[in-house]
C-alpha cells in the first residue's frame, strides 16, 4: 500500500514541477540560446535547468515518500499504522523489488485487459505517445 501511495503522490507532485521548469525553459531559455551561438554559453544557460529538474524529482520523492507514511498511518490496514518515516528507506522499502516481481504480471494483465476494452485509453495513450515523438 505504501508503494501505491508512493508513486501516486510522485506523479502527482513531479509532473507540475517538471511542466514549470519547461515553461520557464521555453520562455526564458531558448531565446537566450538562440541569442548566442557558443556552445558553452547555450551549456551554462542549460545546466540551471538541469540542476532544477534533479532538485524537483528529489524533493518530488522525499514529499510522496513522507506523505505516503502519513496516509498510510491515516487510511492503510491496522498493521501498517505504526510505520514511522524511518521505516521505508529510499529505496529499499518503498520499492520492493520483491513485491514488484510478484504483482508484475497481474499489472500487466489489469492493463492490458485496460486498454483492450477502453477505446479512450488508446486514444490518450496515442496523444501522449504522438506529442512525445513531436517534441
Amino acid at each position: 500500500m505504501k508503494q501505491a501511495f508512493f508513486h501516486v503522490l510522485m506523479i502527482c507532485l513531479f509532473l507540475p514541477m517538471l511542466w514549470v521548469i519547461f515553461v520557464s525553459l521555453n520562455s526564458f531559455g531558448y531565446p537566450l540560446m538562440e541569442q548566442y551561438t557558443d556552445k558553452s554559453v547555450k551549456f551554462f544557460i542549460a545546466l540551471p535547468y538541469f540542476f532544477l529538474v534533479a532538485s524537483a524529482l528529489y524533493a518530488s520523492s522525499w514529499i510522496a515518500e513522507r506523505l505516503a507514511v502519513y496516509l498510510v498511518r491515516s487510511f492503510g490496514k491496522p498493521e501498517e499504522s505504526n510505520c514511522q518515516p524511518e521505516d521505508i528507506a529510499w529505496p529499499g522499502k518503498v520499492l520492493d523489488s520483491v513485491l514488484s516481481e510478484k504483482n508484475r504480471s497481474v499489472f500487466t494483465q489489469k492493463v492490458e485487459v485496460w486498454l483492450k476494452d477502453n477505446i479512450m485509453a488508446k486514444i490518450v495513450v496515442g496523444v501522449i505517445i504522438g506529442f512525445v515523438l513531436a517534441i
